[in-house]
């Protein structure tokens, strides 16, 4: 009988045993997720240069004011104002700052005299603000 008593003794100072010896993890060691970025209501961006309608000779050196939250900007040119991708001359998504220079080719003006353009700002989370106006521009001959 005395076995049959000891047994749930001897459970017991297993359990006690095994919590022993298995490794505690605290709070404190546990990974925890990095934060994601809040998210920012983005502006769109003001064009500043080539000024809307005018004629540039040389290359063209875009810009336009910056934008609180943004992380990069898109910037997009083309012969018309759908910005379809079939007539997009200019598609870039990955400036960091509020200005790009576009170096025009002997011949360009010749098939591209007319352009159009805008910009939007993009932030940490990928998420795009909301395009600029369109501005135009004629490129000299």
């Amino acid at each position: 009988m005395k076995a049959t008593r000891s047994l749930p003794i001897i459970g017991l100072m297993l359990v006690l045993l095994m919590a022993a010896l298995v490794p505690q993890v605290s709070m404190a060691r546990r990974p925890h997720p990095t934060p994601t970025p809040t998210p920012v209501a983005l502006k769109a961006p003001t064009l500043i240069s080539p000024a809307n309608g005018a004629t540039v000779a040389g290359n063209i050196n875009f810009s336009w004011s910056v934008v609180a939250g943004a992380a990069r900007y898109h910037i997009q040119a083309g012969l018309g104002t759908a910005f379809d991708g079939q007539s997009n001359i200019i598609e870039n998504w990955s400036l960091t700052s509020p200005a790009y220079t576009f170096t025009v080719n002997p011949g360009f003006a010749v098939y591209f005299p007319h352009l159009y353009w805008r910009v939007q700002a993009i932030d940490a989370n990928n998420v795009a603000g909301p395009w600029s106006q369109v501005g135009s521009l004629i490129i000299a001959k």
